[in-house]
């Protein structure tokens, strides 16, 4: 399933999904850009895993745009449930 190019975090907050080829740290799958409101992915993941880091990404934005503090631990336990609730489930729309 291909991402969106955009994810609307809360009303009238969206985040663009962009991909860019490497970070200054190679370690680094993802991050999110508060100010320009953007979700950075690193390319060539595979699909599962880059599915995994926009999860963790979004769990980071939310928390920002919401003013909620969760541990970066906390955040990579919720990036694994969420990722799980949305593939493992049928949506309908």
């Amino acid at each position: 399933m291909k991402p969106p190019s955009h994810i609307k975090i809360k009303n009238k907050c969206v985040y663009e999904i962009v991909h860019i080829d490497t970070f200054r740290d190679p370690e680094v799958l993802g991050e999110c850009r508060f100010s320009e409101r953007q979700i950075v992915i690193k390319k060539g993941q595979t699909e599962k895993q880059e599915w995994k880091t926009i999860c963790h990404e979004i769990l980071h934005s939310i928390c920002e745009e919401r003013g909620i503090d969760i541990s970066h631990k906390s955040i990579y336990q919720l990036e694994e449930a969420l990722y799980y609730v949305v593939f493992h489930n049928k949506w309908e729309k």
